[in-house]
């Protein structure tokens, strides 16, 4: 079980940490800022202000005060520049790559895992960019193909990589541990994360989002625990 703290004032999910700005610009040796967090910040502000297709290449280095030639030394196009602004993001916020105690319990894994999908899409900086994905792939496939490969799908592979884990020693029956990945996503993030991006209703609060989280985890756990 998840244990909340109670606050007087009504919290909303994610935690306040997760909702400022990201720090994409990390600080170098000296103090100055990481060239590649400081393109990837500036494409990020273009990116959400004007969208994927209004934004150039030569935008992206005058808001980033840096020359063309090294927004191209570091990233081979606006496509590959889009993939790092996700990647950024979802690490930033305890995405796959951030470590997890896989040696807990399921039900602990599973939880631990839930928050980082909620600390995810939840989060209104990571929605801005759903938004504009849904509203500009029809015009440009790439960045949905983009989107999907530095998101979606490495949050899918770790779960589904956890899961046959589990399979294989005979602790849980996934059946397809692709699906079942899917699955359990979709199950933490279905009642709120609908709404939320189409701009209707209030993101929930701490306590409801961890009611939400400890039964999705409880109805998938029971769903696959091995027969007899």
């Amino acid at each position: 079980m998840l244990h909340c703290v109670v606050y007087k004032k009504k919290r909303h999910w994610p935690p306040e940490e997760f909702v400022s700005e990201i720090a994409y610009a990390k600080k170098q040796h000296g103090g100055r800022p990481d060239k590649r967090g400081q393109i990837v910040a500036a494409a990020r502000k273009l990116f959400l202000e004007n969208g994927y297709g209004a934004t150039s290449m030569d935008a992206i280095a005058d808001e980033a005060n840096v020359s063309k030639r090294t927004v191209y030394s570091h990233f081979q196009n606006k496509e590959n520049l889009f993939g790092a602004l996700i990647t950024v993001m979802c690490e930033s916020m305890g995405g796959p790559r951030a470590a997890l105690a896989t040696d807990q319990p399921p039900e602990k894994v599973l939880t631990a895992y839930g928050r980082r999908i909620l600390n995810i899409v939840l989060n209104p900086e990571a929605l801005a960019v759903f938004r504009v994905v849904l509203s500009e792939s029809p015009q440009f496939p790439e960045i949905s193909q983009m989107f999907c490969s530095s998101g979606p799908d490495p949050m899918c592979a770790f779960l589904s990589g956890y899961l046959a884990e589990l399979d294989a020693a005979g602790t849980l029956e996934i059946g397809d541990p692709k699906i079942a990945a899917e699955q359990f996503i979709n199950m933490v993030k279905g009642p709120f994360f609908t709404s939320l991006l189409f701009g209707v209703g209030e993101p929930p609060s701490e306590a409801e989002a961890e009611r939400a989280l400890d039964q999705a985890v409880s109805i998938f756990l029971k769903g696959v625990q091995p027969a007899g």
